[in-house]
């Protein structure tokens, strides 16, 4: 039996199509677990209508305690071999559950692909590893990139708790050991030390899941604080520091953090900022902005911010999508007319960031008046907030 697990906080516009979606599978033999987190919309009230007509669907309601809570108390309750986990405001597949089983080859993680929505807009997102199976020896190349493979920022094994199937010995443990404090970057707390502790992992780039990308929850977002870093950092460490290539996934774990942090406290790093870490920026220069995903949508904020630097535009290849979302961004080709000292490539994958450069030399844009994030930089720089002390 699978279990699916679903925490439930505030959806009531979306929670109806996750559930009829996962009710609705191919294989049959499922337990739902609806985990009301002090839903004080209609969720609550919908999750109770399907445990009504489908008995495989249980409710449990709580008291707000945040997804990670929410996630240990359908640990503690279900009963399945297998378990997954699906959020309120996605969808799956009608045959992911039976794809996932049937092309497992029976490992104790199976890692699938996802597509990502927003509207008309669609993508794929998967794994950068090679598809397969990890098991003896080959486990030791899946640790070397599952958190980044290559490219700062690749992650090889997606840190998402959805899309993956889990054998129930392998995850319980971990998941009830994440730090309830971790509002940002639990999913990453549980799915590493679960890859660490599984003896195979199976990896398919085959799409079987629907993420979400919700208005609410493009811009900014709720504000993360600082133990939160803290905690993650410590209860990755804590694993790692007890493994046979503790060096090796320590210092992915380094340049994790940093991700982490550039994305959501990015105004709070400092570093000797004027705009860190893009060596070429200094203070009084007119900056351009590439990129509107969430770092360049946290760098663009701090230029407009900040009085050390002037915005002299924005620009992104996506540009229609993000206007669709209230973003006022540009036709990156309009930046070739802009008048600018230096345009910051604003996306943490290197590889991308220097493809973006590229093209833009390729247009007569003067290689010396483009910045990429600057690995040197993070190398020579402290994690901050005393992260690494102790």
């Amino acid at each position: 039996m699978i279990s699916v697990i679903v925490p439930v906080y505030n959806v009531e516009n979306y929670v109806r199509e996750c559930i009829e979606s996962i009710i609705g599978q191919t294989y049959s033999d499922i337990e739902v677990l609806l985990i009301d987190d002090g839903s004080t919309d209609e969720s609550g009230h919908i999750c109770d209508a399907y445990a009504r007509k489908d008995r495989r669907v249980h409710v449990i309601h709580k008291e707000n305690g945040g997804n990670t809570s929410a996630r240990k108390e359908g640990i503690r309750q279900c009963h399945g071999d297998y378990i997954t986990f699906v959020d309120a405001d996605d969808w799956v597949e009608a045959n992911m559950l039976e794809q996932m089983l049937e092309l497992g080859a029976d490992a104790d993680i199976m890692v699938f692909a996802a597509y990502e929505e927003y509207g008309s807009f669609r993508k794929v997102k998967g794994s950068s590893v090679a598809e397969g199976i990890y098991s003896g020896d080959k486990l030791s190349g899946l640790y070397e990139n599952m958190m980044m493979n290559g490219a700062f920022y690749v992650h090889g094994i997606p840190t998402n708790l959805w899309g993956k199937l889990f054998k129930k010995n392998v995850i319980c443990d971990v998941q009830l050991r994440v730090s309830d404090r971790i509002t940002y970057g639990e999913d990453a707390a549980c799915v590493y030390p679960s890859i660490l502790h599984a003896s195979s992992v199976y990896v398919l780039n085959l799409p079987l899941y629907h993420y979400r990308i919700r208005r609410d929850s493009i811009v900014h977002g709720s504000h993360i604080e600082i133990e939160n870093f803290l905690y993650l950092y410590q209860d990755l460490k804590r694993y790692f520091d007890l493994h046979s290539q503790q060096k090796m996934l320590n210092r992915q774990l380094r340049y994790f953090m940093w991700q982490a942090l550039l994305l959501k406290e990015y105004a709070e790093i400092d570093s000797q900022m004027t705009l860190f870490p893009f060596p070429k920026v200094r203070e009084g220069m007119k900056v351009a902005v590439y990129g509107a995903g969430l770092f360049g949508q946290m760098v663009m904020q701090y230029c407009l911010d900040s009085p050390a630097v002037s915005v002299s535009g924005w620009f992104d290849r996506e540009y229609a999508m993000y206007n669709m979302q209230g973003i006022s961004v540009d036709d990156p080709e309009a930046a070739l007319g802009a008048d600018f000292d230096v345009m910051v490539i604003a996306i943490l994958n290197t590889t991308i960031a220097g493809q973006v450069r590229d093209w833009y030399v390729h247009l007569d844009m003067e290689a010396e008046r483009i910045d990429c994030v600057s690995l040197d930089v993070l190398e020579r720089s402290g994690l901050p907030f005393g992260m690494e002390r102790g």
